[in-house]
């Protein structure tokens, strides 16, 4: 049974066509169709990915490439990412299985839901992390936790399907506004601090715009509560240019 109403699952520079072949396969196994790739470093269209997917082809056939992760998450309301290190990044944390069960909620309120996974080699960045509402762990021996890629979204494709599964009924509430909305008032609530002389060098500017987006993305802001602080910033800068 394929579950329709499900996350998108994005890989975030992926490096081998063999690594996103596994990990169409373990998608599919869990009901997963969605795929996003952010820049895989060998290019696609891949026919080892393909070959190695063993007939996860309706994955494959609809696999959507970004340039960015920006880009990616445009039409996403909430995003959670997986990492297994710690990270001075103020974003809250859970394990796989109440992430799944916080997605099937988010999905049954007609919110476009995100999951990111990072490199094989690296993992997300700090930049890549501040992106997302919520970490996902996943709770693996201290002393050997290392995943490869395919493991890790076959871990919460399984924790998801096991939620998704679950008939309970839809709680709705107000959406959160989408990714494209918050990243248009950050880039007018950048620009407008640069103009202001905030940053007071550029060398602390990445820094102090990773917390900013920190700040943010924990917020989770409505449509609504945006709207009010473009309002609000529209009022500040009028004010300083009368």
């Amino acid at each position: 049974m394929t579950i329709k109403q499900q996350p998108v699952v994005i890989l975030v520079q992926p490096q081998l066509g063999e690594n996103i072949g596994m990990c169409a396969r373990a998608m599919l196994n869990c009901g997963l169709e969605e795929l996003r790739l952010v820049k895989p470093r060998d290019g696609w269209p891949s026919a080892v990915a393909r070959q190695t997917a063993a007939d996860a082809d309706g994955v494959i056939d609809h696999v959507e490439v970004f340039d960015s992760l920006e880009e990616a998450l445009m039409d996403c309301h909430r995003v959670f990412a997986t990492t297994a290190r710690d990270r001075s990044i103020t974003v809250p944390v859970l394990n796989a299985e109440p992430a799944a069960l916080e997605m099937k909620t988010l999905i049954e309120g007609d919110q476009k839901v995100g999951v990111l996974f990072g490199p094989e080699a690296s993992g997300l960045t700090n930049d890549d992390l501040v992106r997302a509402d919520t970490l996902i762990r996943f709770p693996t021996n201290p002393e050997f936790s290392s995943l490869n890629l395919a493991q890790c979204v076959l871990l919460l494709g399984w924790e998801w399907r096991r939620a998704a599964v679950v008939q309970d009924a839809p709680s709705k509430s107000e959406l959160a506004s989408d990714k494209a909305a918050l990243f248009l008032f950050l880039d007018r609530l950048e620009l407008s601090l640069d103009e202001k002389g905030f940053f007071l060098t550029e060398e602390q500017k990445p820094s102090a715009l990773r917390t900013l987006r920190s700040v943010f993305s924990k917020a989770q802001p409505t449509e609504r509560e945006l709207n009010f602080l473009h309002g609000a910033l529209t009022a500040l800068i009028k004010e300083d240019r009368v």
